[in-house]
């Protein structure tokens, strides 16, 4: 009797539930430390979990605040995967052993472009930083937008422009990368100087500009591209321009963390990453993806004009441009901005005891 009683009690659970390679288990979830937008890493744990029944618990956290928890937890991470991060934190932690290598069959037939040869990375699309204005407040000036990137050293634009500090951003590692080698290191470093001086302040995140700009605190950001079609789309009165020198652009990387237990759930993501439905949803969000012949919701079917970049020499010299950008101009960071930095470099430094 007792016998037949849990057969039908184990009968029952499984008749509710499901069996476990069917059901929403706590085994069927990861962690990801996640660099796009808040709003983007919602949408896409949602996709994911509606495509491939995975939880995906995000933390959202700037590339520069991912790179100083990978840096500190290594080599005992507390996250299974990396969703969106700069070429600089993905080449470092290939090199230092923080990933692990999958070759996933999804991305076989995408362009090498957008991964590493033992698969330790994938880049999800192109990222890229705009010049943004607020189309009431120019109007009322009687601006226009600038349409070369010198056009900002004009005397009007003085506490008025806002970006954010690459001590806390990579979409401002970026941006200066960007413009030292349009110009050179040299000539880059002088048009910096000068940017500088009208420049209001340095944020904590690549897209806090976005949002700055578009309640009219300021007349100009220079900022991450991933808010830009979401704020319009708010009814922000943003509007927004490619120079004519073209922009910088990066890769958001995802990796798979090294001693995750949930080795094949991670994987699966990884193979979802490189399917045609997660292309066709981040260039619905705006990127460019990595699967040809998606167009942008944000550029359209036609590729932006891009800055020629060597992402190699930006890697090799990031310390030496962060430490050179904070000598200069750190004194305009935001108080968080600041804050955060200095928590970042603080946690580097003892890691290296």
């Amino acid at each position: 009797m007792k016998l037949r009683l849990i057969t039908i009690v184990a009968l029952a659970l499984f008749l509710t539930f499901g069996s476990v390679s069917s059901g929403l288990y706590a085994a069927d979830s990861i962690s990801a430390y996640m660099g796009f937008s808040r709003e983007v890493n919602e949408a896409l744990a949602d996709r994911i979990q509606k495509e491939l029944g995975i939880e995906v618990k995000n933390i959202t956290l700037s590339w520069g605040e991912i790179w100083a928890r990978l840096v500190t937890e290594a080599p005992r991470f507390n996250a299974d995967m990396v969703l969106s991060f700069g070429a600089a934190q993905a080449i470092d932690g290939t090199k230092k052993g923080y990933y692990v290598p999958y070759k996933s069959p999804a991305w076989d037939d995408i362009d090498a472009a957008f991964k590493s040869p033992d698969g330790s990375y994938y880049a999800l699309g192109t990222f890229s930083f705009l010049l943004i204005g607020n189309k009431v407040k120019l109007a009322e000036k009687g601006y226009g937008m600038p349409m070369s990137w010198k056009d900002l050293l004009d005397p009007k634009w003085k506490g008025q422009i806002v970006a954010p500090s690459p001590r806390t951003s990579g979409t401002a590692f970026m941006i200066n990368y960007s413009f030292l080698q349009l110009y050179g290191e040299k000539e880059g470093w002088k048009f910096l100087k000068a940017l500088d001086q009208n420049m209001a302040q340095y944020t904590k995140s690549g897209n806090a500009p976005t949002d700055l700009v578009g309640r009219g605190e300021f007349l100009l950001g220079i900022t991450a591209d991933e808010n830009v079609l979401k704020r319009i789309n708010d009814g922000y009165p943003i509007q927004w321009v490619i120079p004519a020198e073209g922009i910088g652009y990066e890769g958001n990387y995802c990796t798979i963390l090294k001693g995750t237990e949930k080795l094949d759930l991670a994987k699966k993501v990884m193979d979802y990453l490189g399917s045609k439905d997660a292309s066709e949803f981040l260039a619905s969000m705006g990127y460019i993806p990595p699967r040809p012949g998606i167009p942008s919701a944000l550029y359209g079917a036609a590729k932006p004009t891009f800055i020629k970049l060597d992402h190699d020499w930006a890697v090799k010299n990031r310390s030496k441009i962060i430490k050179t950008w904070k000598s200069k101009f750190m004194m305009k960071e935001t108080a968080k901005a600041q804050e955060v930095g200095n928590q970042k470099e603080a946690e580097e430094a003892k890691k290296k005891q």
